[in-house]
């Protein structure tokens, strides 16, 4: 019995580590340099160029089928096989069969099989509303490529910020491992202090506050990480387990200039007033007459015996012509959207004037906020160096016994704030021009 509980758990063992190993494959480790491989990386998993593609295809097929509407070809067919089981009966004057005058005799007109095929092929020559409903397709088309170039832009500038955020957690994390290990070495000289009785338990727990207090900071930093990670893999759908190799350092020394023309909003702020103001076209020639082609082919088949019968007579009629239709315009729907839709374009126009301003705004701010960056970085700079001076000359009064701890701890965590400072200013500075690349690319 207990060779099969043994056996049933190195089973069991053995599942969850295939399962494990499937799981680590399906995940493969992939590493970036730089967010530009991510992007075009992203290109390639992401749920949305997909979707993408798929929108597109629909907007050629909706373009097509606008154009083979424009003819709008029909082809009504039909196959009747009666049997008049009843017929009709007629009565017709007596005197045309020798009977007296003011008499009638009944007589049953027509055959009892009838089988009728009918094909009537028609298409319409000149519909000015389906000429109208090309051009509204066109548009959409357009309209579809742009609003997937602005979700591509949108989804571009999610992985910016995450990208950056994690970043930033790793230059953070440096800066917390430093400050530990200071606070490792203050906790050591206060310790050597307190048993040489030249320092009190208070100093020694206030030393230990201190960097339990730093390592908790890098722990929570260590799990905002992982987030970020999950979120960029998310990127991907879950198909690799990335890692960044580039270091926010790196962004030190940036000072370039940079200004962005992106008139991705502009223009869907234009086409969809476009598309609006072409559906109000084919809604008002909804009301022109329809010139179309008619024809009517006919075989029809009689007998009195059964249908198809041998002795059976077959009758061929048939015609071809122009049609002209008119809908009067009486129809209360119709007027109603046309009226709204002439609302719909004022509202579309409105739209249109306010995204150029919104867009002239949103390029201008960018470019501001990158400058902003660029400064903050030197203020915050020139912050830590001077926090890091005075840092070290406490460092060197409190070995000397001449400055007390608690000054010590508050010089430590004012530079390790500005260095966090810099950090972020670093940080703003590479997400700032990121996003302006990316703007500048559509």
């Amino acid at each position: 019995m207990n060779k099969l509980v043994n056996v049933h758990k190195l089973f069991v063992l053995f599942i969850a580590l295939f399962f494990q190993t499937e799981n680590i494959k399906a995940q493969e480790q992939k590493e970036f340099a730089t967010i530009n491989e991510i992007l075009v990386f992203t290109k390639s998993k992401n749920y949305q160029f997909k979707n993408a593609d798929w929108q597109i295809k629909l907007a050629n097929l909706t373009n097509k089928m606008a154009k083979l509407n424009r003819y709008n070809p029909k082809t009504p067919t039909s196959i009747q096989v009666l049997d008049n089981i009843n017929q009709q009966v007629s009565f017709l004057p007596g005197q045309a069969f020798g009977q007296p005058n003011g008499t009638f005799k009944e007589v049953t007109i027509g055959q009892q099989y009838v089988s009728t095929f009918n094909i009537q092929p028609q298409f319409d020559i000149l519909n000015m509303a389906s000429n109208a409903q090309i051009k509204t397709a066109k548009i959409n088309q357009q309209l579809v490529e742009n609003q997937n170039k602005i979700n591509e832009q949108t989804l571009y500038e999610k992985i910016n910020m995450v990208y950056f955020n994690i970043l930033s957690f790793d230059a953070q994390k440096e800066v917390l491992k430093e400050n530990i290990k200071i606070a490792n070495d203050i906790l050591r000289i206060i310790n050597n202090k307190f048993n040489a009785g030249i320092a009190r338990k208070q100093e020694v727990n206030e030393a230990e506050v201190n960097l339990i207090s730093l390592q908790d900071k890098l722990e929570q930093i260590e799990m905002n990480t992982k987030m970020q990670y999950q979120t960029l893999n998310l990127f991907f759908e879950n198909q690799i387990d990335a890692s960044l190799s580039q270091n926010l350092w790196d962004y030190q020394n940036i000072d370039t200039v940079l200004q962005t023309q992106n008139n991705l909003i502009v223009e869907n702020a234009r086409l969809q007033s476009q598309m609006a103001q072409q559906e109000y076209k084919a809604l008002k020639y909804q009301n022109l007459p329809v010139l179309s082609f008619v024809s009517s082919f006919n075989w029809q088949n009689l007998s009195n015996d059964f249908s198809f019968a041998k002795n059976s007579n077959w009758i061929n009629y048939n015609y071809v012509g122009l049609k002209l239709s008119y809908d009067l315009p009486t129809t209360i729907q119709k007027y109603s959207n046309q009226k709204s839709k002439q609302m719909q374009i004022e509202i579309w126009k409105n739209n249109e004037e306010h995204s150029q301003k919104e867009n002239e705004t949103r390029n201008a701010q960018m470019v501001l906020e990158y400058e902003k960056s660029l400064k903050q970085k030197e203020n915050f700079r020139k912050i830590y160096d001077l926090k890091k001076d005075t840092y070290e000359k406490n460092y060197n009064q409190f070995k000397e016994n001449i400055l007390s701890l608690d000054k010590l701890l508050i010089s430590q965590n004012d530079m390790l704030i500005s260095k966090l400072n810099m950090v972020s200013a670093l940080a703003n500075i590479g997400f700032n021009k990121t996003k302006i690349e990316i703007n500048n690319e559509f």
